[in-house]
């Protein structure tokens, strides 16, 4: 037996036999592919309905940290809920892509199917006054980076790749994307093998795209505005276009 099974193994030993526990799984690159060094094993506990609590916690068994989730089933139908609402997708491809170490009730492959269901839906279109407000806060951040380019601050790298990061966050939810890690962008963008592991879609504008990659590579902090103001003025054209100057945005106030 592989290690890392061994390792899970004695790990479940404190859990499969309560009469709380309905069902187990196994997720993430251990049973994905390609595991690195510092991958975890994350696991799902699978509660029984009628319990009033959750618990999530990290063990380290024959040097394998071990993250596991402990969860009634109700509790798991928010976690996908959540998820949707927020443009993400962590929950339901961990259930889907999981893989049942005891499932006693069933519950796990019914997870499963609504997981499915859930990753099959589309979002909403952005209503024209989120449209708005967001092309309003790109301007802003643009302005703000040409701001610390022209004063020289020490700070310009650190606001660049910041703004890079939530530039491609907006623009995913303009596309009615999933939302994608900060630290999986790259990946995510150029290796075909986390489009399937992860079960992502593909991104569909290649010319962002190539921009988008050339602007991680910058050094030369000239180039680097440039790139990224190009990058806005792409966003801007596919959202529709933006001038600042008569820009207004009117709605009801709050109740």
């Amino acid at each position: 037996m592989e290690e890392w099974k061994m390792a899970l193994e004695e790990f479940l030993k404190d859990w499969k036999n309560r009469n709380d526990v309905v069902g187990a799984l196994v997720c993430g690159s251990y049973i994905k592919g390609n595991p690195s060094r510092r991958s975890d094993i994350d696991v799902h506990i699978i509660l029984s309905d009628d319990v009033d609590w959750r618990e999530r916690g990290n063990r380290i068994i024959n040097g394998f940290l071990i993250e596991y989730f402990a969860n009634p089933p109700h509790q798991i139908h928010k976690y996908f809920q959540g998820d949707f609402q927020n443009q993400g997708t962590m929950s339901m491809v961990q259930i889907i892509t999981g893989k049942i170490l005891f499932d006693n009730t069933g519950i796990l492959n019914e997870l499963k199917i609504e997981a499915e269901h859930w990753l099959n839906n589309e979002y909403d279109e952005l209503n024209k006054t989120v449209l708005e407000m967001k092309k309003y806060s790109l301007w802003d951040s643009l302005d703000n980076l040409k701001d610390c380019f022209e004063q020289k601050r020490v700070d310009f790298s650190f606001v660049y790749f910041n703004s890079l990061a939530n530039l491609f966050s907006e623009y995913c939810q303009f596309l009615r994307l999933e939302s994608i890690p900060y630290n999986q962008v790259h990946s995510y963008l150029v290796d075909p093998a986390y489009i399937k592991k992860y079960l992502k879609s593909v991104f569909p504008d290649s010319i962002f795209k190539e921009m988008f990659l050339k602007a991680l590579q910058e050094a030369d902090k000239q180039k680097m505005m440039e790139t990224y103001e190009d990058l806005v003025n792409h966003v801007f054209n596919q959202m529709g276009g933006f001038k600042i100057d008569g820009w207004r945005i009117k709605s009801p106030v709050e109740e």
